[in-house]
């Protein structure tokens, strides 16, 4: 990470400012606040015109409101790529979920640089008309410098798996199934400035599709996906969009205090760590989804679209029209 210096402009404490994780150092506190501000003030309107090639999804409201993009890290501009992860930054600070205190000691403006070996996916929506970043959703790559079996005891292991101190893998091991072909979903966000309105709603629905198509696009390159989520938030969504989790409960995840993560698991509701493969039926999900949020759904609202993903993943729906809504259009 590396050092903006001071944010342009003076901190303000006004209504809603940002409050950055506990902290005794004033020093470290007047840093997060810079950092949160600085990305606040940050537009990305020209993102998805300077994206490098092809995105895997492009997702655009009918209205114009939300458009939504994902690419690899290597179809990003560097600066967008560092504005991502800084917004990242900027979020964890809000919410508690990161060290102030280990940001400021490293200067620290957005979260690392990726060094893959394979390149990690980004979905990033954004406010058409302001720019500003309104939701995050990144597939992280292993660190194995090559792809080894699941259940190789070589094979290193995910971020989840360390701080929960389980193998969430091992499971799926398969011939032809190589580490390089498992994503660990990371930093699940949506921006918290944001007023609780039908671009909120979205902007979840947003991500999920921008995840789902990059997904079909990449084929057989993400077989298995995995990572830590809260039960009524990302492991709802993932439920809806057909995932088939294997949730493992009742761990204690943990992180040495030196490491700036730490925050996050020491919440009243820890998110637990789940794996699942990419379900054979994301198609039909991707289009149910696709059509509501393009307008062109004969679903009225988003309580239908919810029953109707729930019923085809309990069994029981019937497969929608897809020529009546538009789907793939």
């Amino acid at each position: 990470m590396n050092a903006p210096g001071r944010a342009a402009g003076p901190v303000l404490r006004g209504a809603g400012a940002p409050e950055p994780a506990a902290t005794r150092d004033p020093r470290a506190r007047r840093y997060a606040r810079d950092i949160i501000r600085l990305h606040d003030r940050l537009s990305y309107r020209l993102l998805p015109l300077e994206l490098r090639g092809d995105p895997l999804s492009l997702v655009e409201d009918p209205d114009g409101a939300l458009v939504t993009v994902t690419g690899r890290d290597s179809q990003f501009p560097s600066r967008y790529l560092k504005g991502m992860l800084g917004f990242r930054l900027a979020q964890y600070l809000r919410l508690n979920w990161i060290s102030a205190d280990a940001v400021h000691r490293a200067a620290a403006f957005h979260e690392p640089l990726p060094h893959s070996p394979v390149e990690n996916i980004h979905t990033v929506t954004l406010c058409a008309r302001s720019g500003k970043i309104r939701g995050y959703v990144g597939l992280a790559c292993s660190a194995d410098p090559e792809s080894l079996p699941l259940d190789s005891p070589c094979r290193m292991p995910f971020p989840t798996e360390a701080a929960h101190r389980v193998d969430l893998l091992g499971r799926y091991a398969r011939p032809g199934l190589g580490s390089h072909q498992a994503f660990e979903f990371k930093r699940f966000l949506r921006d918290q400035t944001m007023p609780r309105d039908e671009q909120h709603s979205r902007v979840p629905w947003h991500l999920m599709l921008g995840i789902g198509e990059a997904l079909l696009a990449l084929g057989d390159g993400v077989r298995v996906v995995l990572g830590d989520a809260k039960e009524h938030v990302a492991l709802r969504h993932l439920r809806l969009v057909g995932f088939d989790l294997h949730v493992v409960e009742d761990t204690s995840p943990y992180l040495c205090a030196s490491d700036p993560m730490a925050p996050i698991y020491r919440q009243t509701v820890v998110a637990k760590p789940f794996a699942a493969p990419v379900p054979a039926d994301i198609a039909w999900y991707r289009d149910v989804v696709r059509s509501y949020l393009d307008g062109t759904s004969h679903l009225a609202s988003w309580q239908a679209v919810i029953t109707t993903l729930a019923a085809r993943r309990a069994g029981t729906g019937q497969r929608p029209d897809l020529a009546r809504e538009g789907a793939g259009r």
